[in-house]
């Protein structure tokens, strides 16, 4: 009987790692935890699934609307995979660690899934690495996650990028001021967001609004720049709310400016992206060469309060997925070494190669063995694929029984040495035994 072809497409919207891909992503991973871990925040795994009514409380329609949904067995209840982690932890810190001393810094680096069309550098899975800051009002918060932010794009490599910086209340004062309804407001937001001046000036037209008014909402895409943008906004707007939020914008950038960050940070008082998520400064961070936000963030002092504790918080989160495109496009991709060793071994017993192999692997040295028969020349070609960086080969004629031949992949050099030498003191012939080696992490 003829065997149908197996099938091997993947669903939409979800990729496979393959092993230098995904050293690549791991490498991003950690250099972001150590970040996180050098401001002082402590990472927090949360839960791949939970219940949807749980996690919707922390999520927007929209939001809801593109979860994977599934029913639990046991219970009949409706399931979800996270779609967002802020509303996870919000929740966690609402139940669990609401006593504890604030604030609470936070760190996380997971998979979240979305049914949403896939994205630059973004999938219906796809990973996150980011912090969430827990009980601190103050402008001081905010200007933590921007300088934050721009450490770890530094981490990774990247060096050309900027943040945009927003305030989500500025144009809620303007909104206030006019007092329209929902509809009329998500059409104003509508035009902003997508830059579309002609379509804000209809808009506008049709308000009716005073004249300062309509001047202040005319001004707002052109409302982008440095530090002048917050003189400018401040002799258009008349509204207390509006005033407060550009007072918080100035202190904040005053912040950054003492981190040294001025030049890396735009002011957009036009950006109304994530109004219905954000409460106060916002931020997207672009890299040349990438399409997207590799990262973005900023402040949600509502979200606590609808798990029944209310807290101001703020955060960010890095996109690995863009991370890896941004670091290709750059130039910035970590060099990906193989293992350290490498042993050919020709001989039938293995005793030698075996006990070479545990003995540098125990020093935490990196080895591969050749199992599979073949010519010298074909497994050496085999290493040097595979990145390792000597080669040992045990027998095959070249050697005494008792020697080992040593080829140094880095510089084309070989020599032999005695087995029981090798053995007895590694860091005399491989440097990557000395202390002063550093570390023999391959990430």
């Amino acid at each position: 009987m003829e065997r149908r072809p197996q099938q091997t497409q993947l669903p939409k919207g979800v990729k496979i790692y393959l092993p230098d891909e995904a050293a690549q992503k791991r490498v991003i991973e950690e250099r972001l935890l150590g970040v996180f871990r050098r401001w002082g925040y402590r990472e927090v795994v949360t839960p791949t699934y939970e219940y949807f009514d749980v996690l919707s409380q922390g999520t927007d329609h929209d939001l809801q609307e593109g979860m994977f949904k599934m029913v639990d067995r046991e219970s009949g209840r409706l399931l979800a995979l996270r779609a967002d982690i802020t509303p996870q932890i919000a929740r966690i810190v609402a139940t669990r660690m609401r006593d504890e001393p604030k604030p609470l810094r936070l760190a996380y680096v997971t998979n979240v899934f979305r049914y949403d069309e896939p994205q630059v550098g973004r999938y219906r899975e796809f990973y996150q690495a980011g912090v969430e800051q827990v009980g601190l009002p103050n402008p001081e918060g905010d200007a933590e996650m921007i300088a934050m932010t721009v450490e770890c794009l530094r981490a990774l490599g990247l060096d050309q990028f900027q943040l945009d910086v927003g305030q989500t209340d500025f144009f809620r004062g303007i909104l206030e001021d006019l007092a329209v309804d929902e509809t009329t407001a998500r059409r104003l937001r509508s035009a902003l967001s997508r830059k579309d001046v002609s379509a804000l000036e209809r808009r506008v037209e049709e308000l009716g609004a005073p004249a300062a008014v309509t001047e202040l909402l005319l001004a707002l895409p052109s409302l982008y720049g440095r530090g002048e943008v917050i003189a400018r906004a401040e002799r258009l707007v008349k509204n207390a709310r509006s005033e407060a939020a550009l007072r918080n914008l100035s202190e904040v950038y005053r912040l950054l400016g003492l981190y040294g960050l001025a030049d890396a940070v735009l002011l957009d008082l036009g950006e109304v992206r994530g109004f219905d998520y954000y409460s106060g400064v916002h931020f997207e961070a672009y890299v040349t060469g990438l399409g997207a936000a590799l990262a973005g963030g900023g402040r949600y002092d509502q979200m606590l309060g609808r798990f029944g504790y209310d807290c101001p918080a703020t955060g960010f989160a890095v996109e690995v997925g863009r991370a890896l495109l941004a670091m290709d496009s750059q130039g910035a991709a970590a060099a990906l070494p193989g293992p350290d060793f490498f042993i050919i071994d020709f001989t039938a017993d293995k005793t030698r190669a075996l006990a070479l192999a545990r003995r540098y692997r125990d020093l935490g040295a990196a080895v591969a063995r050749d199992i599979i028969s073949r010519g010298i020349e074909d497994s050496i070609a085999h290493a040097r694929q595979q990145r390792a960086r000597w080669v040992l080969v045990i027998g095959g004629g070249r050697t005494e029984p008792d020697e080992v031949r040593v080829v140094d992949l880095s510089v084309g050099e070989e020599r032999t040495r005695a087995v029981a030498d090798l053995l007895a003191d590694p860091a005399r012939h491989f440097p990557v035994f000395r202390p002063e080696s550093g570390s023999r992490s391959h990430a």
